[in-house]
């Protein structure tokens, strides 16, 4: 055997111990080894409430967890279509001022009778590759796999009963096609569900003769990256890759001066260099900082925290009313589900449950929520910044406070 080239054994202590075993005492084993790799003690990696024999779907290699301050924004007054009510959202995060900003805007929607949401639709893709030798063999596929969307469906409803596929698109490029498979989920984000399904409904595809042939196909691909998986893209926007869900209210002019600190006239005004500020760098969608509440409470909730960039391409509006304003939030991707991935473990499904996020339909009330915290802390960002106190507030409540007995440099 040799490494690398080089004859001879393995370098004996280099790679991680216990591979593959779920076992607490294979946890401290894989820790001491790389206490011994590191020199270093590592004692906050020492303890955890985390049982490793249920996360063989979570990770590997696991030695330990990292604790995530958890803070609670709210309350939030609904009037949705899948959540109504007052709600408290958790948002783990280590950035000071998001729950502050979150709950003063969550304060101001809330006293002018709240957020309206939906969830309008629900999709989740996944795009594989099929190369021909020539784009004559590359029409012909993309002309014919259409018309068996029914055996396809069949051969996906044998992998899973959750996923339900809706449409595929062939899109012809050069000798490749690629597939965009686009189902409907349930209440799981769907990310590994649909890879699987998409899998054997393309084994299904390669075995007809009629369909393919060894001459003319080169190669296929899982996934050929036009999907928009854990990337912000304009189709995603624009089609939408998860749940779309949209959040509106109406804030009085005095709402706006008593809780926000700004006036209607001046919130348009920001709102309006903001969003032309996005138009000419090119940001997909336009938003003050979306992205916030999606990774705060993703993160809070065992959601997949790669699809932060996908998720939190969002859409902000602001209308200037006869007594105030108009103001509106819509995500067109959020990748977000309440069984699989991570919610299954101890904290985040105790936070689930926490906003009632949990069974049947549950995926669409997270989306509801997590739009309308977008909504308000948008609004509360935009008039912090408008009305001078976005740096002040940020000094203390953030990173950038000032130590005591120190000056600020």
């Amino acid at each position: 055997m040799s490494y690398r080239g080089i004859p001879g054994p393995r370098p004996t202590g280099r790679y991680v111990p216990a591979r593959g075993v779920y076992t607490e005492s294979a946890r401290l084993q894989r820790l001491d080894w790389l206490r011994d790799v590191t020199r270093l003690g590592l004692s906050s990696l020492q303890h955890t409430q985390l049982d490793a024999g249920r996360l063989t779907g979570n990770i590997e290699g696991f030695v330990g967890a990292v604790e995530i301050p958890v803070g609670v924004a709210g309350p939030l007054l609904f009037c949705g279509e899948s959540v109504q009510g007052e709600v408290y959202a958790p948002m783990a995060t280590t950035e000071g001022a998001l729950v502050s900003s979150a709950t003063r805007g969550a304060l101001a929607v809330t006293m002018a009778g709240g957020v309206s949401t939906r969830a309008v639709s629900q999709a989740m893709t996944r795009a594989p590759v099929f190369a021909f030798s020539r784009l004559s063999a590359a029409s012909r596929f993309a002309t014919a796999i259409p018309q068996h969307l029914d055996d396809l469906r069949t051969a996906v409803r044998q992998v899973s009963s959750h996923a339900e596929l809706v449409s595929i698109e062939p899109v012809v490029l050069g000798r490749t096609v690629h597939l965009r498979f686009r189902y409907t989920t349930g209440d799981a984000a769907g990310q590994n569900m649909t890879t699987a399904c998409t899998w054997h409904a393309c084994q299904w595809i390669r075995e007809q003769p009629h369909l393919v042939s060894d001459e003319e196909l080169e190669s296929f691909i899982i996934e050929g990256n036009t999907s928009g998986d854990k990337k912000a893209s304009s189709q995603a926007v624009a089609e939408g890759r998860g749940i779309r869900v949209s959040a509106d209210c109406v804030l009085p002019g005095s709402i706006v001066e008593r809780v926000l600190k700004t006036t209607p006239d001046e919130l348009v005004r920001g709102y309006r260099h903001i969003t032309a500020g996005a138009v000419h760098s090119g940001v997909l969608g336009s938003n003050a900082n979306t992205a916030n509440i999606v990774a705060a409470i993703f993160t809070a909730t065992g959601q997949d925290i790669a699809c932060v960039h996908e998720s939190s391409a969002g859409q902000f509006i602001l209308e200037r009313t006869a007594d105030g304003v108009y103001a509106s939030m819509t995500l067109p991707g959020l990748a977000v589900g309440t069984v699989g991935g991570g919610t299954h473990l101890p904290t985040q499904q105790e936070l689930l449950e926490a906003m009632g996020c949990t069974g049947r339909g549950s995926a669409a009330r997270l989306a509801e929520i997590i739009a309308g915290f977008a909504l308000a802390l948008d609004l509360s960002t935009v008039s912090a910044a408008v009305s001078g106190d976005f740096v002040s507030a940020h000094e203390r409540l953030g990173r950038n406070r000032p130590k005591i007995g120190s000056q600020p440099t």
